[in-house]
């Protein structure tokens, strides 16, 4: 069997087997990923009800609420599950971190605003933080915590705000 990237992602060392089954048995935010790619994977199956089924087992267990149509990039890292609302066409790219409270989805309203984010690799979104609208944040970013982001943004820099605005840039990672 292979390993998951979720489960062998780690922000220490690797510290083997037991460590990996006490974090999907014990860490809300492991658990909130694994429930919602056994809910799209339903959902990209065109499985009728299941999907929505396993959704609202992972609101209950996990306190995410992670749409299956939502695509999650492997290596995806939820910290404190408790308050994640993801959107149905959201995109997150791989080795994300994702902060509680984070909302990642549509405006509403009207035609012109309809969409959802695009999440560049490697990026961390802060506790609080909300991306809203069809937008697209690039590799590298850091959304801080409480930002509002409505604008697109470029890579490898640190956005902050409401409505979010580009505070600093970094070098490009290689």
């Amino acid at each position: 069997m292979q390993d998951s990237p979720d489960l062998l992602r780690d922000r220490q060392a690797q510290q083997g087997l037991t460590k990996r089954i006490a974090r999907i048995l014990l860490d809300s935010g492991a658990q909130a990923v694994c429930m919602h790619r056994i809910a799209h994977a339903f959902y990209r199956r065109h499985l009728p009800v299941l999907p929505a089924i396993v959704r609202r087992l992972n609101i209950l267990l996990s306190g995410a609420d992670i749409h299956p149509g939502a695509m999650l990039g492997k290596g995806v890292w939820i910290i404190h599950s408790v308050g994640i609302v993801i959107g149905k066409d959201v995109i997150v790219g791989d080795f994300c971190e994702i902060y509680g409270g984070v909302v990642l989805g549509g405006k509403g309203g009207s035609k012109e605003h309809d969409g959802h984010p695009r999440i560049g690799s490697n990026t961390v979104i802060c506790s609080g933080a909300m991306v809203l609208g069809p937008v697209s944040v690039g590799k590298n970013v850091t959304v801080a915590a409480g930002a509002v982001v409505l604008d697109s943004m470029p890579d490898n820099c640190l956005v902050a705000g409401v409505p979010a605005v580009l505070k600093k840039t970094y070098p490009a990672q290689v």
